[in-house]
């Protein structure tokens, strides 16, 4: 039914959820083909539902998806690889420098059979001239004929000492070199490798935080989705308790509430801003009689909507009613009058 041309707040939500007597929901059908008002309102509030429940559980798939998963990557055809490399001989560093030792003392031991030699040559001669002296001495007439000591030192070296002697000896310097570009190297490696790694772990920390955001945001709209459809729920209308001018919406909302969950949903329309320094703070009346308990403060959107969904509340409080007042910012440990929406 309609009140005012308009369809009321309380049965705009429970039109929205779809539990309107069947007649009732015939009429608001009507209504909102022709107001865009209600129609506006509906929208909103099945906009909202729609949020809270897009989330579901993860199903796991069942074990047969995965037999039939394994069967076609075994009827696969398997990759033909490509044949290894031939391994490429490599002359290791101490052998290349006992290589080089060798060289060096080859030439080493060359030099001093050279200089033996120049010294026993020359005593040779030193000799021979002596003994072509003492036979010019006794026999003027007889031949002199080098001594074969002489003759077999003049000989030439073998060719392969000389080959040896040719060839180009390599400082020890360039090895040294070789030895502490190779150890920058393998730093400068190992430095880009532990800072990748650090990239890696803070990127998998920030999505980890997101996923756990995540999780977070859909447990509490899961748990507002119950609080709304629960049967055992209390559902309150709030009104406006000040004069409305003609031709305005009047202020409401409406607030779903489980007290043994301390569980409550409140939507509020039609509200105007709140005054510069000043909020809007929501307070729940326990049924005992004790002093209203404050839930939280909020204030409304440009179009007048205002929300409070799941705030922390000690569960087991029962309660006979919800009130709303304008407090300064941050809130209020007892209300300040008037009560400018209430509901019981």
């Amino acid at each position: 039914m309609t009140i005012g041309n308009h369809i009321p707040e309380d049965d705009l939500v429970l039109f929205a959820l779809q539990l309107l007597p069947e007649d009732r929901m015939r009429q608001a059908k009507v209504h909102a083909e022709t107001c865009d008002l209600c129609r506006s309102e509906i929208s909103k509030l099945q906009g909202d539902l729609v949020a809270y429940s897009v989330t579901s559980d993860i199903v796991a798939p069942p074990p047969e998806a995965r037999e039939r998963l394994m069967r076609h990557v075994a009827k696969e055809p398997k990759p033909v690889l490509p044949p290894e490399p031939a391994p490429v001989a490599v002359i290791d560093r101490a052998d290349r420098i006992d290589r080089t030792d060798r060289i060096d003392r080859a030439d080493r031991i060359d030099r001093a059979d050279r200089i033996d030699r120049s010294d026993r040559i020359g005593r040779a001669d030193r000799m021979d001239r002596t003994d072509r002296t003492d036979h010019m001495d006794r026999e003027p007439s007889e031949p002199v004929f080098p001594t074969r000591q002489r003759r077999t030192l003049q000989r030439e070296a073998p060719e392969e000492e000389r080959e040896e002697r040719r060839r180009p000896r390599r400082a020890p310097w360039v090895l040294a070199w070789t030895g502490w570009a190779v150890a920058a190297g393998c730093s400068f490696v190992a430095g880009l490798q532990f800072h990748q790694r650090q990239q890696i772990q803070s990127s998998i920390a920030a999505q980890q935080a997101r996923l756990d955001d995540a999780a977070r945001q859909s447990a509490r709209a899961q748990d507002a989705l119950a609080t709304l459809t629960a049967a055992n729920a209390m559902q309150v209308a709030l009104h406006s308790t000040s004069d409305v001018k003609p031709g305005t919406p009047a202020a409401a909302a409406l607030a779903a509430y489980l007290a043994d969950k301390g569980a409550l949903v409140f939507v509020a329309t039609h509200m105007d801003p709140a005054p510069l320094g000043k909020t809007y703070e929501l307070w729940l009346m326990p049924a005992d009689g004790r002093n209203p308990m404050p839930v939280t403060t909020f204030k409304p959107d440009a179009h007048g909507s205002a929300s409070v969904v799941m705030p922390h509340l000690p569960p087991g409080v029962q309660a006979r009613g919800f009130g709303v007042t304008v407090e300064n910012d941050g809130g209020s440990d007892t209300p300040t009058l008037p009560v400018i929406l209430a509901g019981t």
